[in-house]
């Protein structure tokens, strides 16, 4: 019988299941409590979880979310990464806080995004990704100076064409 905490940890970690755009499965043994709370206090400032969760809690919460793939995730002793805004924030986040503690246990296996796992090398491609905000800024420099050149082209050819009138009538003139 399912004692009434157990229960609450499964409903909290299903609303936070249901609504992930990526989760990240960890192993954390043999990281100390401060390399813990250090890590949760980066990703909670970018809007990101980290719950320690037991296996069957997690695939019990992956069912009831109606997203059994995350069930996945649970293999040993597992420590969940979830983001319900930014699948890249989250990657570069533990990239980030992997290249600074090199000596952490702490290692991705796997990640779930949509309805897909994916493995520890493609969390470490993800995180090289640009933020969002840079993409959107690429993109509409992009667009920006393709118009400009477009632009400039057809003044040059309005001004060419001028320019030829121009030269005809001064030939004209030449001859009369």
């Amino acid at each position: 019988m399912p004692t009434q905490r157990k229960v609450d940890q499964v409903a909290s970690l299903t609303e936070l299941l249901s609504s992930a755009e990526i989760a990240i499965g960890a192993s954390y043994q043999g990281m100390t409590v401060a390399q813990q709370t250090q890590l949760r206090q980066a990703l909670g400032a970018e809007g990101v979880q980290l719950r320690v969760v037991k296996n069957t809690l997690l695939r019990r919460a992956a069912a009831d979310a109606g997203r059994e793939v995350i069930a996945q995730l649970a293999e040993g002793p597992t420590a969940v990464v979830v983001s319900n805004s930014d699948p890249v924030t989250a990657a570069r986040l533990v990239a980030q806080f992997r290249r600074e503690h090199a000596g952490t246990p702490f290692a991705v296996r796997s990640a779930v995004m949509g309805d897909t796992l994916y493995d520890a090398a493609y969390v470490e491609d993800l995180a090289t990704v640009p933020p969002r905000e840079e993409l959107i800024a690429r993109i509409a420099g992009g667009l920006t100076s393709k118009i400009a050149e477009l632009a400039g082209l057809l003044q040059a050819t309005t001004r060419d064409f001028a320019s030829l009138i121009d030269a005809r009538a001064k030939q004209l003139e030449a001859e009369a």
